[in-house]
């Protein structure tokens, strides 16, 4: 044991029952990141932590949290109903509820008969809303409240929610929380908070956020960063394999089903992703050609919140082999013990994010390896990429594909059961190349050196989109017949929706189609329906143009017949209009003459 590192040396004295908490949950020793912000932040200064993934950040804010409750009284009836005394913002739902479940966990071991010190989760969810976070909040005075920034800020507008005693606000993910995304809810938030408070930053990757940090509201922060010259945890081997696009996917199973873990999380591009590559490891799984202890779960934030926790938890808790297919929204801050694996089926567009994902492995000394597979080719640039920023990637060659047979045609009679399969396959490749267009790296991740044909028989594709990446960047020779990768093609007005409704409706459009016998008419109807909304505020523009035109000729008109008008009462009043119609007839008439001179 480091001597330097034993909480006997902590330049701070803690509390007897968190003393005991420490020991009791298995803490042997500090990490150092937890002995430099321990003290500073339980002793009134405001703290911008930098560390690497796995490092203990959460309980160096926690018990400083749960110290400062203390100091400042605020585990008595001196906390007024509806007051609070700390705020943690977490960028997710799912960071949120594993903060939450530390601080329980230390308060588990808080003395019985004191004044109880209690935490409320904030977060959005489809079983409770505001109010009823607020009528909680009223009957069980809790003391520190955790969220996601979105639900916090509509919590703390509410009328009954006082926000003068609060002593310290928590940033975790900081980076992330000041990045467009979040930055006017976080800043709001902290707005309405007292000036008087104490502030901390947490995160692997705080110095991206750069000028950012000061609209936290900090006052002279101390930052604390755990110098290393690999970004990554020592315990950490980050590797990579290079792989040709279509054989993708055929590697992702070697992995799963050959390399030795307890768990594994596979990250996806989009949400999409994950439930289009779910099903099939799925279906394959049917088919006997998984892993048969291998248990899978997936996971994205367009789940339902209860869905995503549930799912989690299972995960968490799952005592056999288990692989999670997700995206980012499981890169930050996620600490499930067991994980061993984390494989990337394609880096992420944030180089930042990429520390992340891998981190979520190797977690507290413990031994662990994360993989990120790339494309033959340019994406081979992203490893010096890296290094720049202070990651080593190792190459793994040693690596040998144990193909499944016919897994492109298994994949694809999969699709062909059900129009709906076909019609998720061409929407997951059209967000992939979305993705990818979306790289902060876009000198390496390029749209015109894109293996189109690879990455599409990879996803199982039956047919390429003619969406305008492939247009533009591929060939014309390159391009199959009207996109078709199978033969002979496939007759799409027979092929049918496994789903009765669905059908239904297409066959109702299909005749409705058909009931427009003018193609002119149809072209026309499909050119004002596709026609851009800039299109039409311009036509809308030009219309009052002219209006506005006739209005003044108008106004000409009259004032020259005024100027013209005689006196006399007598004299009948020409109409203007009469007189715009006898120019148009000499108009029409010089032209016309105009015209037979020529001749």
């Amino acid at each position: 044991m480091s001597k330097s590192l034993s909480w006997d040396t902590l330049e701070y004295t803690l509390l007897p029952w968190i003393r005991t908490a420490v020991d009791a949950m298995g803490y042997e020793t500090m990490t150092p990141v937890q002995a430099s912000t321990i003290p500073l932040f339980a002793k009134n200064k405001d703290v911008v932590v930098e560390s690497v993934t796995g490092s203990g950040k959460t309980v160096a804010f926690v018990i400083p949290v749960l110290e400062r409750v203390i100091q400042e009284e605020a585990n008595s009836s001196k906390l007024k109903k509806g007051h609070f005394h700390t705020v943690i913002i977490s960028p997710t739902r799912e960071l949120a509820s594993q903060i939450q479940g530390v601080i329980e966990a230390f308060l588990a071991y808080y003395p019985e008969g004191e004044y109880p010190i209690k935490s409320q989760l904030l977060i959005g969810s489809n079983t409770s809303s505001v109010r009823d976070d607020v009528a909680a909040f009223l009957e069980n005075r809790p003391q520190i409240l955790v969220g996601t920034p979105g639900r916090l800020l509509d919590f703390l507008k509410m009328p009954n929610i006082k926000t003068s005693s609060c002593g310290a606000a928590i940033l975790d993910e900081a980076d992330k929380l000041l990045d467009m995304n979040f930055e006017k809810d976080v800043e709001t938030i902290l707005k309405m908070l007292p000036k008087q408070r104490r502030t901390g930053l947490f995160s692997a990757t705080v110095s991206s956020a750069g000028a950012q940090v000061f609209k936290a509201g900090m006052r002279n922060p101390v930052k604390i960063s755990v110098k290393t010259s690999n970004k990554a945890p020592s315990s950490l081997d980050i590797n990579y394999i290079v792989v040709e696009p279509k054989m993708k996917l055929q590697l992702l199973l070697t992995l799963l089903n050959n390399y030795r873990y307890k768990k594994c999380i596979v990250y996806l591009p989009t949400c999409i992703a994950v439930t289009y590559f779910y099903s099939i490891l799925q279906h394959l799984a049917k088919l006997n050609k998984m892993d048969e202890s291998l248990k899978l779960y997936s996971l994205h934030g367009k789940l339902l919140t209860n869905s995503r926790m549930k799912t989690l938890d299972k995960f968490t808790h799952e005592l056999g082999k288990a692989v999670l297919l997700t995206t980012d929204v499981a890169a930050r801050g996620i600490d499930i013990p067991d994980i061993d694996l984390v494989l990337q089926m394609d880096p992420p567009i944030d180089a930042d994010i990429f520390l992340h994902r891998c981190g979520r492995a190797g977690r507290a000394n413990r031994a662990g390896r994360a993989i990120v597979l790339l494309n033959q080719g340019r994406e081979e640039d992203y490893i010096p990429f890296l290094q720049v920023k202070n990651v080593e990637v190792k190459e793994l060659d040693n690596v040998a594909i144990k193909p499944i047979e016919g897994l492109t045609e298994l994949i694809r009679s999969w699709i062909l059961e059900d129009r709906a399969r076909f019609d998720h396959s061409l929407k997951v490749y059209v967000a992939f190349l979305r993705y990818y267009s979306k790289h902060t790296a876009s000198s390496i991740f390029r749209l015109q050196t894109l293996d189109y044909i690879g990455i599409a028989e990879m996803h199982g594709l039956i047919r390429l989109p003619g969406t305008p990446e492939i247009q533009r960047y591929m060939s014309k020779d390159a391009i199959p017949e009207d996109g078709w990768l199978v033969s002979p093609p496939v007759d799409l007005d027979s092929f049918a929706y496994a789903d009765p409704q669905r059908e239904k409706a297409r066959q109702i459009a299909k005749r409705d189609a058909k009931d427009l016998k003018d193609s002119n008419k149809l072209k026309s109807l499909m050119r004002k329906n596709n026609e851009a909304w800039s299109k039409k505020t311009v036509t809308k523009e030009n219309k009052l143009q002219r209006k506005e035109k006739m209005a003044l000729k108008r106004k000409a008109i009259e004032e020259q017949l005024i100027e013209n008008s005689d006196d006399s009462d007598n004299e009948v009043e020409t109409d203007w209009k009469d007189i715009v119609r006898q120019r148009k007839k000499k108009k029409a008439s010089s032209e016309m003459q105009g015209d037979f001179g020529d001749l």
